[in-house]
């Protein structure tokens, strides 16, 4: 589990789903656009990772430094 890491990605296309990958064990789902919330288990590592999405709330984190 220590070499372990996630990568949450939008997929391509008008209606855009998420994929979420654990990129030690090549474990990998998508989900289908709409969902703002999802939940990813890898069997590798035992960890369940929870992703919220807030595309339409989405700013430059920046503009508060």
């Amino acid at each position: 589990m220590d070499d372990a890491s996630y990568v949450v990605e939008r997929l391509p296309g008008e209606e855009q789903g998420i994929r979420v990958t654990c990129t030690a064990h090549d474990e990998s789902e998508e989900f289908q656009p709409g969902q703002n919330r999802v939940v990813f288990y890898c069997s590798g590592c035992g960890l369940e990772i929870e992703a919220a999405i807030h595309a339409e709330d989405w700013r430059d984190m920046g503009e508060l430094c």
